[in-house]
């Protein structure tokens, strides 16, 4: 059809996540190796427009808000005319090795917090 299919999005949230930690110094890969991991606990996608095959996509990815056992992440997705194609949420949980979820260590969350964006919660 010539249009990226629905579930790609969801993967293109989550690189979007992983590079805005990336780019704030901090590394989700580390986070794992302490042993704790943000599970999806929410997602929420909005489509406004098709992306098409071989658009270039610009995703613009904000933590819009974070407690210690919960954090939001809010998503424009543009193509090159800046045009809005899709728009998202998605909701995280803090959960041990076991996937049970557990409180997000202090470190992390004190990481974290300065860069909190309030105003946006997402879709």
């Amino acid at each position: 059809m010539g249009v990226a299919h629905h579930s790609a999005y969801v993967v293109w949230l989550e690189a979007a996540r992983v590079e805005w930690m990336r780019d704030r110094g901090l590394s989700y890969r580390e986070l794992e190796a302490s042993g704790v991991s943000m599970a999806v606990s929410g997602l929420e996608l909005r489509y406004r427009r098709a992306a098409r095959f071989d658009d270039v996509l610009r995703i613009e990815c904000h933590l819009v808000a974070l407690r210690s056992r919960y954090g939001r992440y809010a998503y424009r997705l543009l193509n090159e005319r800046d045009e809005l194609v899709a728009s998202g949420a998605t909701d995280h949980v803090p959960t041990d090795r076991r996937g049970r979820a557990v409180r997000l260590p202090s470190g992390w969350l004190d990481a974290l917090l300065p860069h909190v964006e309030t105003g946006d919660d997402g879709a």
